[in-house]
Parts: structure tokens; C-alpha cells; sequence
């Protein structure tokens, strides 16, 4: 099964990316997504990797920050990487549940650091133990 890893956008940003996979797909499969992977459910016929790359590829150039967007094939999923992680996650409403592996992201400001001994201590600096 093709799947897009695509962890770096925002949510509104994967519903159009799904959006723009099943249209450009034509009855084949059906974007769906599952956390922070788009799935395809195919209906009429499994499409190729390579077709799916090249609309994601078209999807991410159709955008005005596009220089900031780079997709990739990895171990049988497409990945789509953006070169600021972290200011992609600025405005959400998370507690940086989002943000790649080796961050983390204080729940009650935009702190965020690699660290977490100094997670645990700015997170202590708020009043909770």
C-alpha cells in the first residue's frame, strides 16, 4: 500500500494534499488520512508509486512557499519534508504532539527545545511539579 508521510503540514494543509491525490487519481483510489499519513483505498486498481509522486511533487510546486517543500521516495511511502519544521507548527493548537521526534514543545507557550532536561526544568517553571 502507497502512503504519504506528511507530519511537517498543517491539517488543512493534508486535506488538500489528500484532496489533490484523489482528484489527480481519477477513480482509482481515494485519498484517506490516518494521523499524520495520507492513505490510498484503491477502487478500480492499485496506482504506481510513481504516479502518486508526481502528484504530490505538482501539488507542493503549485504552492506559493514552495521552495520550502522538498518530496522524496523512502522505503516504499513518499515523504514530504518542509525545511522549517517548526514554523509549520506555529499556530496550531497542539502540544507539539506534531513536531519531529527530537523536540519538545512546553503545552502552555512556544517554548521548544532538543533537550529534555531543559523541557523538564522550563516545564517546572510554569508552577507544576
Amino acid at each position: 500500500m502507497i502512503g504519504v508521510e506528511c507530519g511537517e503540514m498543517t491539517v488543512d494543509e493534508q486535506i488538500a494534499l489528500a484532496s489533490a491525490i484523489s482528484d489527480g487519481l481519477a477513480g482509482k483510489a481515494v485519498a484517506l488520512i490516518n494521523g499524520t499519513r495520507i492513505v490510498l483505498d484503491a477502487l478500480s486498481g492499485e496506482p504506481s508509486p510513481d504516479e502518486v509522486m508526481e502528484i504530490v511533487k505538482g501539488f507542493a510546486s503549485r504552492r506559493k512557499d514552495s521552495a520550502e517543500w522538498s518530496v522524496e521516495a523512502s522505503e516504499g511511502s513518499i515523504v514530504v519534508h518542509s525545511s522549517d519544521p517548526l514554523s509549520r507548527s506555529r499556530g496550531r493548537k497542539d502540544t507539539g504532539q506534531l513536531l519531529p521526534d527530537n523536540l519538545f514543545k512546553c503545552p502552555f507557550c512556544p517554548f521548544v527545545t532538543p533537550y529534555e532536561e531543559l523541557y523538564v526544568v522550563h516545564y517546572r517553571s510554569h508552577g507544576f511539579a
